[in-house]
Formats: C-alpha cells, sequence, structure tokens
C-alpha cells in the first residue's frame, strides 16, 4: 500500500474528569522535502581543493565541518508549524498546529584518500577517491505553542497539549559514530591554459549506524545514492576560480519506504591571491531539490505503517543557498593546503537554514 499519512506515535494522557484520554499524535519531522531534511552530500566542502594543483599520486584530505541550524523553513520560507491530528478517545480524531522550536547541530570528520594515476583514457588520467565520515548530530525540538480547534472542550487541552508537545520533544536526540562510504573512480583532464576537469561518478554505500524508529542518526538510511559530479578550474595568475555541479540519485530506503528526490548541489569559489601563498574570496552552493520525494509502505506491519509514515503528498522540494568569505595558504604552491571558511545559508525551502565554518587539511603523500 501507498500511504502519505503523518507519522503516528501512540501517548497516554492522564485522566480528564474521570475520562482516559488516548492520543495518537501526528509527530514525524516536520514534513521536510527529502528524508529528515538531510542529504548525502555536504554542501560547501568543495573549495581551494577544486584549483589546486593535481598531479599524479597520493593525496589525503581532512575537512572538518561543524554547522548549526536553528531555524527551520516551509514551502514559503516561512518558520515551519508542525500541523497533524491525534486521536483522543470520546473526542475522535483532532487536528492540531504546534511552532517548532528547533535547534540542530552536525560535526563532521571527513577524511579522503584519493589517487590519481599516470595511466589515461581519453586523454584523462585515471584514479579513485574514497571517504568514511566519522559524524556528532544533535537533534533539539520542542513545541512551544499547541493549537486546537475552539470544539475541543477546554478540560481536556491542557492534556492533549502536554502530549503533543512532548511526542515531538521525544524526535530529539544526540549520536556519534561512523557514517556513510563513499567511493568513486576519477577521471581527470588537464585541457590547458591553466584549465582543468575532473569527473567523479560516486557510489555511497550504506555503511553508517543507522535505527529506522530514531530521528538523529549516523547514517541516512538503508538505501544507495549515486552521485555523478564535475568539477572546472581555471588556475589564473591573479584568481582562480572553480566549480563542482553535483547530482544525487537515490533508491528506496528499504527500512522505510521512503524515497528522497534527486538533489542537484553547486558548489563555487573565486579566491585572489594576496601573497605568494595566501588566497582570500568568497564561496558557497546552491541547494535544488529536482524531484519529489514519495513513500510506499507496501508490505510493511500496521505498526510500521503507524510509525513510519510521512506526508508527501504537497511535492515539497528543499532548497538553499550560502555565501562567505574564505582564506586559504596553499604552501610552496601545493607542499599543502590550509583553507577556512564561514558560509551562512539564506533562502532555504523545506530544510534547515543555519550556517557552517569548514577547516580543510589536503597534501600530497
Amino acid at each position: 500500500m501507498k500511504t502519505n499519512r503523518s507519522q503516528t506515535r501512540s501517548l497516554w494522557a492522564p485522566a480528564v474528569k474521570a475520562v482516559a484520554l488516548a492520543a495518537a499524535v501526528g509527530a514525524s519531522s516536520a514534513a521536510l522535502a527529502a528524508e529528515n531534511g538531510l542529504q548525502r552530500y555536504s554542501p560547501g566542502v568543495g573549495g581551494s581543493d577544486m584549483t589546486a594543483p593535481l598531479v599524479p599520486g597520493w593525496y589525503g584530505q581532512m575537512p572538518l565541518v561543524v554547522y548549526h541550524a536553528s531555524k527551520i523553513k516551509d514551502n514559503s520560507g516561512d518558520a515551519k508549524v508542525q500541523s497533524g491530528s491525534t486521536s483522543v478517545t470520546g473526542l475522535g480524531t483532532i487536528p492540531y498546529s504546534a511552532k517548532l522550536d528547533y535547534s540542530a547541530d552536525t560535526v563532521a570528520l571527513q577524511p579522503r584518500l584519493t589517487y590519481l594515476s599516470a595511466n589515461q583514457l581519453w586523454g584523462a588520467n585515471l584514479g579513485m577517491t574514497v571517504m568514511l565520515p566519522l559524524v556528532y548530530r544533535k537533534l533539539d525540538l520542542s513545541a512551544s505553542s499547541v493549537t486546537l480547534p475552539s470544539s475541543v472542550p477546554s478540560a481536556y487541552v491542557p492534556a492533549i497539549s502536554s502530549g503533543i508537545s512532548s511526542a515531538i520533544s521525544s524526535l530529539s536526540g544526540s549520536v556519534f559514530g561512523l557514517g556513510d562510504l563513499e567511493f568513486s573512480p576519477i577521471m581527470h583532464w588537464e585541457i590547458g591554459d591553466h584549465q582543468h576537469v575532473t569527473f567523479a561518478p560516486t557510489i555511497i554505500i550504506p555503511t553508517g549506524e543507522y535505527d529506522k524508529y530514531r530521528r538523529v542518526n549516523p547514517g541516512y538510511g538503508n538505501f544507495f545514492t549515486f552521485r555523478p559530479s564535475v568539477q572546472y578550474a581555471f588556475i589564473g595568475d591573479g584568481w582562480d576560480v572553480g566549480a563542482r555541479l553535483v547530482w544525487s540519485y537515490n533508491t528506496r530506503n528499504k527500512d522505510t519506504g521512503y524515497r528522497s528526490g534527486n538533489i542537484m548541489n553547486i558548489d563555487y569559489q573565486a579566491m585572489a591571491f594576496v601573497s605568494d601563498d595566501v588566497r582570500v574570496g568568497l564561496q558557497g552552493y546552491v541547494v535544488q531539490q529536482l524531484s519529489r520525494d514519495s513513500q510506499d509502505l507496501s508490505g510493511f506491519s500496521a505498526s510500521d505503517v503507524a510509525k513510519l509514515s510521512q506526508d508527501t503528498s504537497t511535492g515539497n522540494k528543499m532548497h538553499a543557498y550560502a555565501a562567505g568569505p574564505a582564506v586559504a595558504w596553499l604552501k610552496n604552491g601545493g607542499e599543502f593546503l590550509l583553507e577556512g571558511k564561514f558560509l551562512q545559508e539564506f533562502g532555504a525551502r523545506n530544510r534547515a537554514e543555519g550556517q557552517a565554518f569548514w577547516l580543510m587539511f589536503s597534501k600530497p603523500l
């Protein structure tokens, strides 16, 4: 069966005027785009490494990102309001809405090993890259106010509101662990005039810890992602310009029946040399979901349908933009690269909106 119903969670509120109150509250995520509002790509990871010299050999990278968001936006760019329904003994099904207080933090270390060989195919040097992240995630959700229909007897309101608030707060949590493994072959073309192009068809394997009943996990879910990317760089005497175009195609999460829509990412950077080794400039990214999410819970138990179903009827798609300053130290033209940047998100829809600090160390081995 296919379902678009909100995830439900059973709650028991105390007796009110000697009437037992049982509430099944729709308290899934907040009907975000993509499963739990997440994607298997770190927007902003592409920076000065896109325009660093690349010759045959081994390379190690150690990006660290610290991300914080205190806003969650709906399809209109307004603060997200959780809406759903609760089933109350003696009253039937009651719709509700709740203002969400939202705080999300991610700290991720993304060690990457890359090899580029001298062997060529169609004029491109061949290579490979692999990355396995170490992730800390924390989510705090609460409802600062719950709105119920005026037809609900006032004696029931405190217990129903408390049950709804508890269901929303129960989605909070924190985790630490290994994330999902990424692997990709590489084709790298030097196209003359200080320009190069890199193609990397990445496969992401669900190796990270994941619990389908938990909102916060180190891994993204029991599904695979195919993520081809094309990267262009111009390395000039005064300015370096680079951009990476990424497409993410997701299979269906076998644990939840959820399939996140396809997503496009663009990372960009423009950096100017202020000395022989130091560059400063602007970096940023674009996130744009291209296709709708879907969910198919055929074959799932009635209990899982109640707990896992999410509303995909609106066809909401996530997007966001970010920009900010960056400074990079490229020692001796390539002995190592150290870069720091701060990126502020804006224009978010159907996802969190926050800011990220990146620190990147990259070195030929």
